[in-house]
């Protein structure tokens, strides 16, 4: 998952309050960044946060360009201001760029102690489902465990249909 900048509202629970930002009212960015959390292939270096330079190209890794800046999209959103200011210095540098045939991405949060999720929660999925649209939100929840990577393999297990 790609997520913009203005975005990052959806993590508030992750960032102390007194830390959040207005981006649109600051304009931080001009146009969004999509942070990307990669693991590269032939490195045992682990998981990395980075910045991607647009839709399909190479990712500015944020640790390589600033080794103080944290290895998750999560830390880095802990850090406020401060992580979103080194993440546009480091795209606008155009350095430590990573090829994305050399990384394989990762979900945008690893380990989410809930998931939640909302279904039926548009009007064209309710259509294409010949489900009728619900007066109420429908609401359940996953496993932790059942969050992948955007191109990673999901692995029925053998009694599922």
């Amino acid at each position: 998952m790609r997520l913009p900048l203005r975005s990052c509202c959806i993590f508030t629970s992750l960032i102390p309050q007194k830390q959040t930002t207005d981006v649109h009212r600051r304009g931080l960015s001009g146009a969004a960044m999509r942070f990307v959390q990669f693991c590269r292939s032939g490195y045992a270096d682990g998981v990395r946060v980075g910045v991607e330079q647009g839709e399909g190209l190479g990712v500015v890794d944020l640790k390589a360009f600033d080794p103080s800046m944290p290895s998750t999209v999560r830390e880095l959103l802990q850090l406020g201001d401060k992580g979103l200011e080194c993440a546009q210095r480091a795209l606008a540098s155009g350095q430590f760029v990573v090829d994305r045939a050399n990384i394989q991405l990762l979900s945008p949060i690893l380990a989410p102690e809930k998931v939640v999720c909302v279904g039926m929660n548009y009007r064209d999925h309710c259509l294409e489902q010949n489900a009728p649209i619900p007066k109420e939100p429908i609401i359940f929840s996953k496993f932790p465990s059942a969050i992948t990577g955007p191109y990673d393999d999901i692995v029925l297990p053998p009694e599922s249909q």
